[in-house]
């Protein structure tokens, strides 16, 4: 009998044993390899290895592996490299396969890591089944499609690329896969994926969801059904939807609708996050109400634009809705009090500062003033982007960036893992990458998190002045004035960026009053803001005055903004004022703009769940409330 072994080492995992990710990836590949008589009868599955854990514990548990396969992602494959090599150091016969979407189409892995023989590209549950039959019946692997491996006389060898047909494949959970670990692992919450598709419709540039040679595919329902069934029996607290447009089917509402019939029942699962379908808005829509009714939805809606720059959509071959199509919609998702979110990439072909910025100004216009994300442009291995025609024609160059996991302990950073990361192109200098990135921070944490978030509304609305052009005084205003506390944060966040852009350590930003904990940049500045908010009021007041707002409508935003922020010290306020000013902005964000009524109010602000210390204040408002949903007071009343 051959040893087996899969490895999906969880980057979220709690290695102290209270949170992890089932190997929904890993379970699959056994599930499917193990209907195969030729794989069951010669095979002995040992263990799926999900901890990041250390190698020579892994190691000194290992009982003569055969056959270990690795699921490589940007997250964990510099830890498979460690892994196998000292797998094979030890027990130099045993097959190391390597597969996952960090596997590009080519020899390049087997070249750099003489401690790999096989490489796997594309989707892995036929090609490990073969490649498992090939292996113990001591068959040639020439027939075994959609692999790469290292020849016994020297060189490699690639063999045809034959696409998945079906999605009908073996379920992890129903077979008992992981009945094992929940045994070893009374005391951990787990966390599990489900996967209804498979495959994009849609080929942007930058991602590599899309394979050209598949269709997309859905799993059976009555299958899904029972797995989401499974995953109340074991008590899964979060699950994670793995379909690239879930919502883009009809069916997803009838799979939601036994979600919440059966959260309903148990409890179970407590909450799930997909990955939301851009061009089935009312479905999507109705999924997000579902979910919220019955509090499973864990952060609604994604409303994504990735960019809002025509030269850049048509770069990455991307096409969004209409602007004003947007606007109604967030301004209904508002209404009915539900989340939603919207994300952009930032370094992408043909932007700009100027085309990142207005697009970011956009984005406020048409409503979205809470919650949006913006990350670095990763070039993927089996991306578009990364062909060399592709690279060379938009002068693209990256950087190797160090991956930082947010919201866990600095001292359980073992074994970096890296991204490439676009910081240059014919369009953006690594310059002006610098300067968008911090005008992303400071929008990020002064919009988003809402310390002048009243102000920005209030100048563009009543004095014509663009959020664009807000906030890039205001990063003007802190390159300025380097002796402020403000700025120092600033010049921290801003070196921080500058070393990223030349392949430097990345560094850990750790707010010492919540812990040694890593915080993201908007995240950090928002928590050292609040350390000294009163301060940050001060400082920033010579900036705010420039744009000459009659003084007693100064007097009254001022007023609000400080009065309407949560600190983990505070639980209400009142504040007498000569406008409407909370009235004012409730109805813009739900698209209903009226002009500031001049009336003699009081308000009374409470916040209704006071944190008061900063490591719980940082992990429910900031980290999982998002700062943007939850950093104002929520009980917000007028009194006169």
């Amino acid at each position: 009998m051959k040893n087996i072994y899969f490895v999906q080492a969880d980057i979220t995992a709690d290695i102290k044993g209270k949170s992890a990710y089932l190997p929904y990836t890993a379970g699959v590949l056994v599930a499917s390899a193990f209907r195969s008589e030729a794989v069951s009868k010669n095979c002995c599955f040992k263990e799926f290895i999900f901890y990041r854990e250390n190698i020579e514990d892994v190691i000194s548990r290992m009982d003569n592996p055969s056959f270990v396969g690795f699921s490589c992602y940007s997250w964990n494959t510099e830890y498979n490299k460690a892994l196998a090599k000292k797998v094979k150091e030890k027990f130099p016969h045993c097959l190391i396969v390597f597969g996952g979407h960090e596997v590009g189409d080519s020899f390049d892995l087997l070249e750099e890591n003489s401690f790999i023989d096989v490489l796997c590209h594309g989707e892995g549950e036929e090609t490990i089944r073969n490649l498992l039959e090939a292996y113990v019946l001591d068959k040639p692997f020439d027939n075994v499609a959609n692999i790469s491996f290292r020849k016994i006389s020297g060189g490699y060898s690639r063999t045809a690329s034959v696409a998945q047909e079906t999605l009908d494949y073996p379920s992890p959970y129903l077979d008992g896969w992981f009945d094992d670990i929940l045994k070893k692992h009374p005391d951990t919450t787990f966390n599990a994926t489900i996967e209804s598709s498979r495959g994009c419709a849609y080929r942007c540039a930058y991602c590599d969801w899309a394979d050209a040679k598949s269709k997309i595919r859905f799993a059976p329902f009555d299958r899904l059904v029972k797995e989401i069934k499974w995953l109340s029996d074991h008590k899964i607290a979060f699950v994670w939807g793995a379909d690239a447009n879930f919502g883009l089917n009809d069916r997803d509402l009838e799979l939601v609708d036994e979600l919440v019939k059966i959260k309903n029942e148990t409890g179970y699962p407590e909450r799930v996050r997909w990955n939301y379908a851009k061009n089935k808005s009312e479905n999507v829509f109705a999924i997000v109400k579902k979910l919220k009714d019955c509090n499973l939805d864990r952060i609604g809606a994604t409303l994504s634009f990735q960019s809002l720059s025509p030269v850049v959509l048509e770069n990455i071959g991307r096409k969004n809705l209409s602007l004003d199509f947007y606007k109604e919609l967030l301004a209904a998702y508002h209404k009915e009090n539900m989340r939603c979110y919207s994300e952009f990439i930032l370094g992408m072909p043909g932007e700009t500062y100027e085309s990142f910025t207005s697009g970011m100004a956009t984005l406020f216009e048409i409503g979205q003033h809470f919650v949006f994300d913006v990350y670095s442009c990763i070039v993927l291995p089996n991306a578009r982007m990364n062909e060399k025609s592709y690279i060379e024609k938009h002068g693209i160059k990256t950087v190797r960036k160090e991956m930082l996991r947010d919201h866990a302990s600095v001292s359980s950073f073992d074994i970096p893992e890296y991204n490439n990361i676009i910081i240059e192109t014919n369009t953006m200098s690594r310059e002006m990458w610098i300067k968008s990135t911090m005008f992303c921070w400071l929008a990020k944490t002064l919009h988003g998190s809402g310390f002048l978030r009243a102000f920005a509304i209030y100048l563009y609305y009543e004095m014509g002045i663009g959020y664009d052009v807000f906030y890039d005084k205001a990063l003007d205003y802190f390159e300025k004035n380097k002796d402020l506390f403000i700025s120092e944060l600033y010049y921290e966040i801003k070196n921080k960026t500058e070393n990223i852009s030349l392949g430097k350590k990345n560094k850990a930003l750790v707010f010492k009053p919540s812990g040694d904990i890593n915080w993201t940049e908007s995240e950090y500045m928002s928590l050292k803001i609040l350390e000294k908010l009163d301060l940050f009021f001060e400082e920033i007041e010579p900036f705010l005055k420039q744009f000459n707002i009659p003084e007693d409508v100064y007097k009254d935003l001022m007023a609000y903004q400080k009065a309407i922020i949560r600190r983990p010290d505070e639980k209400e306020q009142e504040i007498s004022l000569n406008y409407n000013i909370h009235d004012y902005l409730q109805k813009i964000y739900v698209n209903e703009y009226h002009p500031p009524e001049k009336k003699k109010i009081i308000l009374r602000l409470v916040d209704s769940t006071v944190y008061d210390n900063w490591p719980d204040f940082a992990r429910f408002v900031v980290w999982y409330g998002k700062m943007g949903w939850s950093s104002y007071k929520d009980d917000v009343t007028e009194i006169v």
